[in-house]
């Protein structure tokens, strides 16, 4: 049988490219035909997006949206985002469009290239009554640091979706470089969350902030079993506090687990405590 190039879509047309992305909407081939158009960033892919953006079909509308979103040119001098002044306002008037998925493609791009003006509409959509939506605009969020922006991920961080709350929480945490006490608390109270991956968040948010409840968490938790951000959060300390902890956790593993990212990042963290004269 013959194989596929592992870049058969470079060698494809846009028109190809834009029928393969419709035909598969929302699957792997779909996403790797936009991935690909994204990378063609010229005056034709940018009026082939436009075109789409403004289509009576909701379907090309959304792609002509993910299209802008990350407009870029491969290489060259030239090399780079491209486009972004008149993509963002393809993408702001998407946020007006009357389809879900027109909205949510329009609240993607605008995390990707970040808008003061989409400010105000992504606060009001962080209330939607549609989780998936919400998604969206928690992960935008974190590329706004007004605080409004935080104000909204305060709350999308005690949302009732796991996913959301997981994004919210990450937004605070590590995406935002605010340190106040309302962030602080909502990452305390995260830290006791039912989802392990809001957790774990929680974790690392306050670490890098070197919160001492953050090493008192760690000083309980630390095992063989310990996931990689706890990691993480040991490593962000770096007090020798947790230096102990790490090494027992080291010397339990066999020679066989002695490998792997697991295992590097429980490194940089034995590392990191061991620089710490602290």
């Amino acid at each position: 049988m013959k194989r596929l190039s592992k870049n058969f879509s470079k060698k494809k047309t846009l028109q190809s490219l834009v029928r393969t992305a419709l035909r598969c909407w929302e699957t792997d081939k779909g996403w790797r035909a936009i991935a690909e158009l994204q990378m063609r960033g010229s005056p034709r892919t940018f009026a082939i997006a436009t075109r789409l953006a403004r289509s009576a079909s909701w379907r090309r509308r959304s792609l002509g949206l993910y299209i802008a979103s990350q407009l870029r040119q491969r290489r060259g001098p030239s090399s780079g985002e491209y486009a972004v002044a008149e993509t963002q306002k393809l993408l702001l008037e998407g946020l007006d469009d009357r389809h879900l998925d027109v909205v949510r493609a329009a609240v993607s791009g605008l995390g990707h290239r970040p808008h003061p003006a989409a400010l105000n509409d992504l606060v009001r959509l962080a209330t939607h009554h549609h989780d998936r939506l919400r998604w969206d605009v928690t992960v935008s969020l974190g590329r706004y640091e007004q605080p409004v922006a935080i104000e909204a991920l305060l709350r999308l961080a005690a949302d009732p979706d796991d996913a959301v709350r997981d994004w919210a929480t990450f937004g605070l945490g590590s995406l935002q470089s605010s340190d106040t006490p309302d962030i602080r608390a909502a990452l305390w109270r995260n830290l006791n969350d039912q989802d392990v991956d809001v957790r774990g968040e929680a974790l690392v948010g306050l670490a890098v902030r070197h919160d001492e409840r953050a090493v008192e968490y760690l000083l309980e938790h630390l095992s063989p079993e310990s996931r990689v951000l706890e990691l993480d959060a040991a490593e962000a300390l770096a007090t020798r506090r947790l230096l102990g902890p790490l090494q027992a956790v080291a010397d339990a593993l066999t020679d066989r687990e002695r490998d792997g990212y697991w295992f590097g990042r429980l490194q940089a963290a034995i590392e990191a405590c061991s620089a710490n004269a602290n």
